[in-house]
């Protein structure tokens, strides 16, 4: 059997092909076809570790000023409206340096380790909230952690942060096939005013907050147009919750499964937290997907991309790529202690922020090894549809002691 044939009915830019279980089809591929066209797209699949970092860190060769993620291809193609392109998602070098060092300093490790005890506070509060009974791991600990993280960060006022969720969770959405035009004209008509207004407070009363950072940034020595301020504000408001919020899901979720491995876990959780929170990036990818456009054509492995091709960089596929992971990459093991891995991306579009998730995460284990020693999955878990996100929408977990 060809790889073509196992395939055929494959939708790689639907939500369902990644509701199921995409990783045969992954393996396959890496195997028979790591450069595969998928005529439906149309674009081509890219699965191999090594491809997407070759990929990733030739922007003269693969662009994002067109084409960033999944859903801006299927936007191309159905000739569905886009939102504006001012997001530092679709710059390449080196106007992508210039505009991501607008907020790059304030999440450096250093600023992380200044914040350390904001952040425990936020993941200490929330364990609070967990019951003696089944809860939903989703809405008590993935959502609320990092949006009351970021959303502080940001200075969004606190009665607010429900609807960030709900924003947020919309905007990572639209790049993977769950919304609707209509639902996401919608929600900008409600997010952009808002940003606006809390921008133009800070322009005229700064603080210490990253919305204040935004309205009054510059690059090369010039002020960033209201449209830019806006879509930094937006890209920061998705990008600094949902990641994270899929790797708490994803690292729950493993736990529940692995019961020996996470009594080692809460047992030495100084040593082990670190581990778990990469293994668990590599082994659930909380973003499916990148995507670029070939500005130039490119032979690799045999195939031709021809300029003006897209092509999905297949992060979910390329961190199970036995060639780097060995034979049992399929499995969760926090004895991996894996580096290196795609879950943040590679090369200039490094995830802004990476440092930030790993902290929460590991802040979530070291708090729960103070109350815990187990975790039991209740009910099957409902997944997001998302072609682009890997996450839930329910997780019922029960903590035991």
């Amino acid at each position: 059997m060809t790889a073509g044939s196992i395939t055929a009915d494959v939708r790689f830019d639907e939500p369902d092909f990644y509701l199921g279980d995409p990783h045969p089809t992954f393996a396959r591929l890496r195997r028979e076809d790591p450069v595969h066209w998928y005529a439906g797209g149309p674009f081509w699949v890219i699965t191999k570790f090594e491809d997407i970092r070759f990929i990733s860190k030739h922007p003269e060769l693969f662009s994002s000023a067109n084409i960033a993620i999944l859903g801006d291809i299927v936007k191309i193609r159905d000739g569905l409206p886009r939102p504006p392109r001012d997001s530092v998602l679709f710059l390449d070098p080196p106007e992508h340096l210039e505009h991501r060092r607008v907020i790059s300093r304030e999440l450096t490790p250093a600023h992380v380790n200044a914040i350390e005890g904001t952040v425990r506070d936020i993941v200490s509060d929330a364990l609070d909230q967990v019951p003696d009974a089944p809860f939903d791991a989703i809405t008590t600990l993935a959502e609320p952690i990092p949006v009351n993280v970021f959303s502080g960060l940001l200075g969004v006022p606190q009665d607010d942060w429900q609807r960030v969720v709900r924003w947020s969770t919309a905007i990572s959405n639209s790049g993977g096939g769950g919304e609707t035009p209509e639902t996401m004209a919608a929600m900008y008509a409600e997010v952009v005013p808002y940003l606006e207004a809390l921008l133009e407070e800070r322009h005229a009363n700064p603080g210490n907050d990253y919305l204040s950072i935004i309205a009054s940034a510059t690059v090369d020595e010039k002020p960033l147009t209201p449209t830019q301020v806006v879509w930094w504000a937006i890209s920061l408001l998705a990008a600094g919750s949902e990641t994270t919020q899929s790797l708490i899901a994803g690292m729950l979720y493993a736990m529940s499964q692995a019961p020996e491995q996470t009594r080692r876990i809460l047992t030495d959780a100084d040593t082990l937290a670190a581990p778990t929170v990469e293994e668990t990036l590599r082994w659930w990818t909380p973003v499916a997907s990148m995507a670029r456009q070939a500005t130039t054509d490119v032979r690799l492995r045999g195939a031709t991309i021809r300029a003006g091709d897209a092509v999905l960089l297949a992060y979910v596929s390329g961190n199970r790529d036995e060639e780097e992971w060995g034979d049992d990459a399929d499995e969760w093991s926090v004895d991996r202690a894996p580096t290196g891995h795609l879950a943040f991306g590679f090369a200039e579009h490094f995830c802004l922020g990476a440092h930030l998730a790993r902290r929460e995460g590991t802040m979530l284990i070291r708090e729960m090894a103070r109350r815990w020693t187990g975790i039991e999955l209740v009910s099957p878990p409902i997944r997001r549809r998302s072609a682009l996100m890997t996450t839930f929408d329910r997780l019922e977990l029960r903590f035991t002691r």
